[in-house]
């Protein structure tokens, strides 16, 4: 099915942070041995007359200066967008699929006009890489104007211009809709509820190092796009909290509430094999466990809602979060649970699936001790815990 193009609505973003830009300011260091030659202006053309073809033709090149950007990039979803092990199952066939591969190997967004890219022809092993989003024409393009260097570097302000640099693969399924119908949008009905942000605020951090290797020591931006691959991003979008209130006829209700209290879109967003969960764990007065998420036989009962964007023909209605929202459960799931337990205590859990097919298990509780990016599309993870008691 072909996804729905980009908006194409353009705003004036007041966004006074941006991308740190591909572009050389300072001399880097010479290229190695064996290296390919950097691509030479049209030897054509007159001498003096603007160059016809790209500086550069692939990442590596620009990773010959911008080591540090270089080895961040590689490492990101973005430079692993051909590789990723899940994108390639969910997308059976891929190399066949030019509507996955026209955002996950696109070709140049200004190449573009800023909509919805196609495929690259060439090197699709760069995946989304440094000349999808900095390329332009036979320059490379970034916020900043006044530098030089053998990647002919230009300003642009369109390079902050998130509509015009993520929109047109991250807006497939919706996700700049929902960041411009949310409280961070510059054009955000009034009353704002938070000062305007952008996608680059959260996915591109500030850090301080030099823009090229041996260079001064400036303000830049991560090029790492930490998202819903990062347990940290997902603690930091996300908040948990518990009601509890007498029931009609003896016990008492229990009710969980998720916030989305830091994302400037809903959550989850984007891919739609991802998935928020609450479910319940109870103790009863003397400490004996009577309900618990872990057990298969208590999974059903234990559960409490599902926050998701269910695929395309599932019958289904979207239950995400929007921005600042806190819900008890949007129709998938009662949100809350009644025990006629007269006294106890409780857990609830926010488990984050990244695929359906994760499973809750005892490693789901451990999922804050190990690496940060969640790479494992078997497990669960537990990104919050809150206590709670009931009864005197």
């Amino acid at each position: 099915m072909t996804a729905p193009r980009a908006a194409r609505r353009t705003i004036p973003l007041l966004i006074l942070l941006a991308a740190l830009p591909i572009a050389c300011g300072e001399p880097g260091p010479k290229p190695k041995a064996g290296d390919p030659p950097a691509q030479a202006p049209n030897a054509t053309a007159d001498a003096g007359a603007a160059p016809q073809e790209p500086a550069f033709l692939s990442a590596e090149a620009c990773g010959r200066c911008h080591g540090a950007i270089y080895d961040e990039w590689k490492q990101s979803f973005h430079g692993q967008a051909m590789a990723d092990p899940l994108f390639l199952e969910l997308s059976e066939d891929v190399v066949n699929k030019e509507e996955c591969i026209r955002c996950h190997a696109p070709v140049p967004l200004r190449e573009a006009q800023f909509e919805t890219p196609v495929a690259r022809a060439s090197r699709r092993e760069d995946a989304i890489s440094c000349l999808s989003c900095h390329q332009d024409g036979a320059n490379i393009a970034g916020p900043f104007g006044g530098l030089e260097g053998a990647c002919r570097p230009v300003g642009d302000p369109r390079q902050r211009d998130v509509v015009k640099i993520c929109f047109p693969c991250h807006n497939q399924h919706d996700t700049g809709n929902e960041y411009l119908a949310g409280p961070y949008a510059p054009e955000a009905p009034l009353p704002r509820q938070r000062p305007a942000e952008s996608c680059i605020t959260c996915h591109m951090p500030e850090v301080e190092r030099p823009l090229v290797e041996g260079g001064v020591v400036r303000k830049g931006r991560s090029h790492t796009w930490r998202g819903g691959h990062s347990f940290a991003m997902l603690e930091k979008a996300s908040a948990l909290d518990v009601e509890v209130r007498p029931a009609e006829g003896g016990g008492f209700e229990i009710e969980v509430f998720v916030t989305n209290r830091g994302a400037g879109h809903s959550i989850p967003t984007d891919a739609r094999h991802r998935s928020f969960d609450t479910y319940i764990k109870l103790w009863d007065a003397d400490g004996r466990v009577v309900l618990d998420p872990l057990k298969r036989a208590d999974q059903e009962r234990s559960f409490l809602a599902k926050f998701r964007k269910f695929y395309r023909g599932s019958g289904k209605n979207d239950t995400q979060i929007p921005p600042l929202a806190r819900v008890s459960t949007l129709g998938e799931g009662p949100g809350r649970f009644t025990t006629d337990l007269p006294k106890g205590r409780g857990e609830a859990w926010l488990v984050y699936r990244l695929t359906p097919r994760d499973a809750l298990v005892e490693d789901s509780l451990k999922a804050s001790e190990g690496p940060d990016d969640v790479q494992d599309t078997t497990v669960a993870r537990v990104v919050h815990r809150v206590s709670f008691t009931f009864g005197k």
